[in-house]
């Protein structure tokens, strides 16, 4: 069960109860099995710390205020839950009988289980481990906001990546279907130029694509950091 969730979340685990307490509600705790709030207070204070380094080095001419606004909007509990939620993290959260019946868990409870999955890697791989998971995870959500486009999905951001290298238009292909028709969850690769660059599930097939094209941004440009007018002084970088 924790095998295929340690694949999507790209590491390994030398102590899988860290991430079986990080996986844990507060409703679910038991005499030995303990909820995941103090992993989620220590991830909160680790994602933080590891966006504020970010912006610090690789944008030195952004003013205090600016990285301020940065940082709130990649490290809100809405950006947190949504990255959670193309993990699909809430597939493994322990719950009580009453909210194992929801459709959906609210989003302040799908982010703190993104932070405490971070504070469970820590705990187990140290600092490089934990920086390497957030940057990962969160380096789409920094270009984002970097680039102004707040209301530009991650299908447009990458769609104009790859005409600018004259790769063509993303190509988006659903692969596998989950589940009943009220709950149909759908997987759907991208390919850029005849090779696959990503992959995402969703409840929808939009969504399913969306967060495909977040994984490619991910894994494609994970050494992006220029935003045109930031004034960054990289005008060579991509």
């Amino acid at each position: 069960m924790l095998g295929e969730l340690q694949d999507r979340l790209g590491y390994r685990f030398r102590d899988s109860s860290l991430l079986q307490r990080a996986m844990t509600h507060s409703s679910a705790r038991g005499d030995d099995q303990p909820a995941n709030e103090r992993l989620e207070f220590l991830g909160d204070a680790l994602v933080g710390l590891v966006i504020s380094e970010h912006l610090f080095r690789s944008f030195p001419a952004l003013p205090e205020g600016r990285m301020t606004r940065i940082k709130s909007s990649v490290v809100s509990r809405r950006t947190l839950a949504r990255v959670g939620r193309s993990l699909r993290l809430p597939e493994w959260l322990r719950v009580d009988a009453g909210l194992e019946q929801r459709e959906s868990y609210p989003t302040s409870m799908v982010a703190g289980v993104y932070e405490a999955v971070v504070g469970a890697i820590f705990l187990d791989g140290g600092m490089e481990a934990t920086r390497d998971f957030i940057l990962r995870t969160l380096a789409a959500e920094v270009e984002r906001v970097l680039l102004g486009r707040h209301h530009e999905d991650y299908k447009s951001l990458l769609q104009r990546r790859t005409l600018a290298e004259a790769k063509g238009i993303p190509d988006y292909r659903v692969v596998r279907q989950e589940g009943p028709d009220h709950h149909r969850q759908f997987l759907t690769v991208v390919y850029i130029d005849g090779e696959r660059c990503g992959s995402g599930w969703g409840a929808t097939k939009k969504s399913a694509e969306q967060n495909a094209a977040a994984q490619a941004l991910r894994e494609r440009y994970p050494e992006s950091n220029h935003a045109p007018g930031e004034g960054s002084g990289r005008e060579g970088s991509s």
